[in-house]
């Protein structure tokens, strides 16, 4: 019995290490850069410009760019369509990945230190959940296809994702007031 309790003290202080540094790496994404952790290169300019017009163009159904990129993607590989999901989806997500820093940052600036905190670790909840669903996904499927749903998997989460984030973080319209005259009823 003394020594299933040293067990799980053992077990529970690494959990306890493992979100500290967790919580501390995604402490640094809410401070951090978004453009300093995604790659450079003509290739993600571009894609940043496609999206970015893509979102401009179609402000109210902003949910219907995500996958603009990789689609294009995918068909530009010609006959190799399925060897190239995997790397086109990984393309696009990184310019959501970019905008989803910028939207949880920008969730995180208003925030006192504690919901800051909370933030961090629904966040981090977030990651894991979707890792977990897109393997699960991916796993379904049979062995060639894997990469690439998952891949799209993951590309669908994180776009939808930034989308949800930067709904919330838009300043709302005011809270109309009720006028000041009772309603009338017409007859």
């Amino acid at each position: 019995m003394v020594r299933r309790r040293r067990l799980d003290r053992g077990v529970a202080a690494g959990k306890m290490a493992f979100m500290r540094s967790a919580r501390l790496a995604l402490g640094f994404l809410l401070c951090a850069t978004a453009p300093g952790f995604a790659q450079t290169g003509p290739t993600l300019a571009a894609d940043r410009a496609q999206l970015a017009t893509c979102l401009r163009e179609n402000p109210a159904a902003a949910a219907s760019c995500i996958g603009s990129v990789a689609v294009a993607c995918v068909v530009a590989a010609g006959a190799n369509r399925q060897a190239a999901e995997a790397g086109c989806a990984r393309r696009e997500e990184a310019v959501w990945r970019e905008k989803l820093v910028l939207a949880v940052q920008q969730s995180g600036r208003p925030l006192d230190a504690g919901q800051r905190s909370r933030l961090v670790a629904l966040q981090m909840s977030w990651e894991g959940y979707v890792a977990q669903k897109c393997a699960f996904y991916a796993a379904t499927q049979r062995e060639a296809l894997q990469p690439g749903r998952q891949a799209g998997c993951e590309l669908r989460e994180v776009a939808a994702r930034a989308l949800e984030l930067e709904r919330a973080a838009r300043p709302q319209a005011p809270a109309r007031r009720p006028s000041q005259q009772p309603p009338q009823i017409i007859r």
